[in-house]
Formats: structure tokens, sequence, C-alpha cells
């Protein structure tokens, strides 16, 4: 098991001495006089990448470096923390200025940023600079918004993704190779910009990718490297060191750079594998590393957080503007608490949202169990202490609801439905971005903000990483996943265990369907109607599950008992229906498939199987049917 790691005082000394605020601030303003129309400012992010897996952060089996080297050119902070760990929110946040809480696109695929809102790269163009970026994610796409004030929005994303090891990917990776773009193609995209358009002054943006699961880097990175995810963070490394020449090639000396990442990953710290459900350190904590003339450099122990992005950046390229955003200049003064969400259990998995304060000492999690970590003794936040010290937990308590009152009434949300189309949805939803409808855009009041409600994420984590996992067909780590659930399940009192404990089951049957085990997947079916009678989705699975392992007689039989408590499942009478049929009893079978076909709503799926099959049991194609019923198995 990785262990999220803060970097040793030592190792950080080595690498400059500590500065502070104060120092920064005499010295960027002096950087800026000197700096006539401004300076050019690019912003490179690394999408997917913590903090403690560079090698200036502290990683000593990671070797990163160009990040290491602008580190020691530069100014590293060591607490870099993002708001929301999802990629478009955290990217909003950074060239808006206000958290996902207040300009509302808080998860991907359904919301984009909304034509109201106020972009850095607006800012430059108004203030004459010309304005580019290069993205390298379909969550980037334009059609999200985040183009807004670029002059040139390089989102395409041809000629495709390249796979290296074909054992890293399975069949229901259709989006393949339309997601996302290499690092090496990114910077050949980045460098083509700069040679063609850049003049000073200038704002590029350029994202990088590649960390992003599944982990499968270029040789030779994935032939040298065990740790795929390590490699492929070396590999970006080792490409920015051409963008970094290239730009050293074609522009000032004065131009300001900043290395940061719109959030971290998982790596299966406090069951986790990716990123968007918890908000631990290993998902929010993330490199700020920026370089920029007559700023200090060394190492800043406060906290850089993505809403600072952009009122630091327009301070040191000669524009300070106070009113962009929420954030500080971080050149001047930091806010010593930073606020953090995450939104995915609650729109996708029945669960709570949580909400975070981090100051670098501590991390409060507003959940429904409560949490509270030491960073500065037990940094890998194992040991929670709510509950130890009840005037510093109300302390946390108010201050997080004074800050989401206050976020909430920041600004006008800029968010509006993406209107992506299908093909796009499903690109995302294999890249473990599902269509959450619009509770995504969280149009909660600020009292249910502040109520958790519904599964705690310590508990459904797993469940929930099986369902991905099945999703995308790894198959033996949902297994893995599903495991770890049943040897540790939730609380006898713990809220929404039924359904929790219900879907777990479910998750261990769609693995038996798709191996071709019909029995035991129909076991799991009743173990998971069995702990919440209401799931109708396993009432239907289980007939349907003992029809495809030759048991029609016991499907009929067991679809006709869920019927009498349950009558309009119109998808168990189709599957039992279907029973009959294969049990011989055709008169039967046909006037319940009938009854489907007329009852049932017109477009389901147990309309339209039942219109099927009722014009042909019996008849001349009644065996041609039955097998074709017998060959579909997907879910």
């Amino acid at each position: 098991m990785n262990h999220l790691r803060l970097p040793s005082s030592r190792r950080l000394a080595r690498l400059a001495g500590v500065v502070g605020l104060a120092g920064l601030a005499g010295a960027s303003a002096g950087g800026c006089d000197r700096a006539p129309g401004g300076r050019d400012v690019i912003v490179i992010t690394l999408d997917t990448t913590r903090a403690d897996r560079l090698g200036v952060y502290g990683e000593p089996d990671v070797r990163t470096p160009t990040v290491d080297r602008l580190a020691r050119g530069g100014t590293l902070w060591v607490h870099g923390i993002a708001d929301v760990p999802i990629t478009l929110p955290s990217h909003t946040t950074m060239f808006t200025g206000y958290p996902a809480l207040a300009h509302g696109v808080r998860y991907n695929a359904d919301l984009k940023v909304g034509a109201n809102a106020v972009t850095l790269a607006e800012r430059f163009a108004d203030l004459g600079y010309r304005t580019g970026a290069v993205v390298s994610t379909l969550v980037l796409d334009a059609k999200f918004g985040l183009d807004q004030g670029f002059h040139t929005y390089d989102d395409d994303l041809t000629p495709g993704y390249t796979k290296y090891d074909d054992s890293k990917y399975t069949a229901e990776e259709h989006w393949l190779p339309r997601a996302d773009r290499r690092a090496a193609e990114t910077v050949d995209r980045a460098a083509g910009w700069i040679a063609r358009e850049a003049r000073s002054p200038f704002f590029l943006w350029v994202h990088f990718y590649d960390a992003h699961y599944p982990y499968d880097p270029p040789p030779p990175w994935g032939d040298t490297h065990e740790d795929g995810y390590a490699a492929e963070i070396q590999y970006v490394d080792h490409e920015l060191r051409r963008l970094l020449r290239a730009l050293d090639e074609r522009t000032s000396k004065e131009s300001v750079v900043l290395v940061t990442a719109d959030h971290g990953e998982g790596l299966d710290d406090h069951r986790e594998d990716g990123h968007g459900i918890f908000v631990y350190d290993e998902t929010i904590r993330i490199p700020w590393i920026l370089r920029a003339p007559g700023l200090a450099r060394g190492v800043v122990a406060e906290q850089a957080r993505t809403v600072d992005l952009a009122p630091t950046l327009l301070a040191l390229a000669g524009h300070p503007d106070d009113e962009f955003g929420v954030g500080v200049d971080l050149t001047i003064a930091a806010d010593s608490i930073a606020y953090a969400e995450s939104v995915k259990s609650r729109i996708f998995y029945g669960g709570s949202g949580l909400k975070a304060l981090r100051t670098p000492r501590f991390k409060y999690v507003l959940a429904p169990r409560e949490e509270l970590y030491d960073l500065v003794v037990d940094p890998r936040e194992t040991t929670n202490i709510f509950g130890a010290d009840p005037e510093r937990d109300t302390f946390f308590r108010e201050e997080l609801a004074r800050r989401v009152r206050s976020l909430r009434g920041a600004t006008e949300s800029s968010v509006q439905p993406a209107r992506a189309d299908a093909r796009t949805l499903a690109a995302l939803s294999a890249l473990g971005y599902l269509s959450g409808g619009s509770d995504a855009a969280g149009s909660a009041s600020v009292e249910a903000e502040l109520t958790p409600t519904g599964n705690d994420p310590k508990d459904l984590v797993d469940v929930s990483m099986s369902a991905q996992a099945i999703q995308n067909g790894y198959h033996e780590l949902a297994e893995e996943k599903l495991r770890r659930f049943f040897a540790s399940p939730p609380p006898p009192d713990a809220p929404g265990r039924p359904r929790l404990l219900a879907a777990a089951h479910q998750n261990w049957a769609k693995i038996w369907m798709v191996r071709g085990d019909y029995a035991r997947a129909a076991e799991d079916y009743r173990l998971a109607q069995e702990a919440d009678s209401t799931y109708d989705h396993a009432r239907w699975c289980r007939v349907w599950a003992l029809n495809l392992a030759g048991e029609p007689e016991r499907a009929e039989r067991e679809g006709a008992a869920l019927l009498a408590d349950a009558p309009n499942s119109w998808l168990v009478r189709y599957h039992r229906g279907v029973s009959l049929a294969l049990a011989g009893r055709i008169d039967e079978a046909r006037r319940e498939l009938e009854a489907v076909a007329a009852n049932a709503p017109a477009e389901e799926q147990a309309a339209r199987g039942a219109r099927f099959y009722a014009s042909r049991v019996g008849g001349p194609e009644h065996e041609r049917a039955m097998a074709a019923y017998l060959r579909e198995t997907s879910l």
C-alpha cells in the first residue's frame, strides 16, 4: 500500500531556506515594476499528480529532475491545496478564483462554466495578452466552457491515444483513442503555439493528463519502474523539460511559470484507488512551484489554495486585481484555512458529500462520522482525534459553517448544463466520470450542504470502487474490493446499510454474470434483494440469471413469489414470461408476455422484450428466439 508522506523539514532545507510571505512580497513587487507591459505567464497543470510523488516533495523512488530544478530556482509551497479532487471543477476554481461551492461546477460531464463567468484568460486578454491553452483530456473540452478568453484552445485529441501495454486495458474501454493524449503530443502542440503565436505579453496554459488511470507509461519508463503511476509522472517530467526549453528559447527570462495540479490520486490510501470520493491529502494536496523574477527562492510553509492562483499570477504579471475571485495574492498574504469538498458520493452512490477545512496543522472533515487529524504527527490521516478536544471541534464546525455561508453568497453561480452528446458522455463514463444529473450543480441549501446524509463515504468506498472497476472491465480488482468490504462491513446502525449491502451483492453478481457463473449470480442477486427488499433491480436480475443458469422452473417459481409483493415489477414479469416459455408452458408464457407488452411503459426494456418474444413463442421462430435470449448476457 502506498502511503502519504509530507516532505521532511531537513529535505526541504536542503532545497532552500524557508522564507516568509513578507520576503516574497518585497521581492515580487520590485520585479513587477521592471516589466513594462506585463510579464508572460505560463500555467502548467499536472492532472492527478500527488505532491508527495514528486522528488522535490520527498519521494525518494521517483526521479523528477525537471520539476526539482524548477523548484530549486523558484519558490515551493509545502501545502498546495485543491478545493475539489475532480478535474473540471478544480481547473474552474483555478481560472475563476472561486471554489466549486461558489462557481457551481462541482463535477464533470453534466455541467459547464457559464458564459457569465469571468476567467483568468479573459482578464489577460482584456489586458492585451495573447492567450493560448493546450489541454489533454476530453474532460476539459471546449464544450465545458473553460475556453473562454483563450485566442487558441487546443482540445483536438487527434491523432489519438497511444497504448503501450495492452494488458492494462479491457474491452470495456471503448473510449480509446479519443479521450486523452500523451505528454509528447501535448508538448509538441504547446511548442508549436509558442513558435507561431507567442508574443510578449502572453498567457499560456498547458495541461498534462498522463498520470490519470490507467497507468501505461511509454518505454523506457514503463520498462524501468514497477510503479506505473510513478513512471507516468517521470515521463511527464521528461517531456516538461522540452516545454521549458521551448519557453526559454522563445520567451523572456522575465516570465512567470507555475507548476501545479488539479488534484492527486488515492492509490488505495483510505481504500480509494482514484480520486473524487475523499478529501484526504492524497487527493487534495498538490504541488505548487512558482518561478518569477524577483521572487525570493525558498520554501513557504503557508498554504497555497487553487483559489489563490489567479490573483497571485495577475500580481506577478504586473496587473494586481484584488477583486478577482475570493483568493489572495500569495506573495503578500495567505489564508491559514483552506476549504475543500467532494460531492461524488452524494451524486452517484447514495452517500454523503464531504466538506473539509485544512490548516498546515489540522484537517477537519464534515461527514456522517466527523473526522479531525493532526497532520504534523499523523500526516497519513489514520488517527481520528475528533472528540478529544470539544472546544477545538466546535471551532472547526463553526468556521466551516461560516465559510460555506460566505462562499455560497460570494458570486452568482456561473454554472450551465453541459448538454454533452451521447458519445461524449460514454467516453467520460469509461474514464470513471458518470453522469450525475442536476444535483452536481449543488442546488442544495446552505443547511443541506452542512447536514451530512446517506452513507458515510468511509463505508461505501469499496462498493463504489468495485462498481467503477466493473464498469471498466477490471473484474479481479472489483472482486478484491468486495472481499475487503465484506470483511469489514459498515456498523449495524450505519445509515443506509441495507442498501449498501444490496449494492455490494449486486456488484458481485455482475462479476459472476460476466464470468458465466449464472447460478452464483442468482444467489448474490437473492442476497441483494434480501438485504434490501425494495431493490427492484436485484429482483428481475435474479429471475434472468436463473434462466441463463438453465433453471427456468425455479426462475418461474421465484419470479411468481417476487410478484406477490411487487405485481407491477414489469421486468420480473417479462423474465418470468420467458421462464415459462423455456419450461415449455407456451400458453402461459404467451399470456404473460402479452400482458407485459400491453401494460408496461411502451419504451421500457420490459415492453420491448415482451413484444419480441410474445410474437415468437410457440411458433416457427420459438427455438431461435429462446437461443437469442440465452445468448444475451450483458447488463
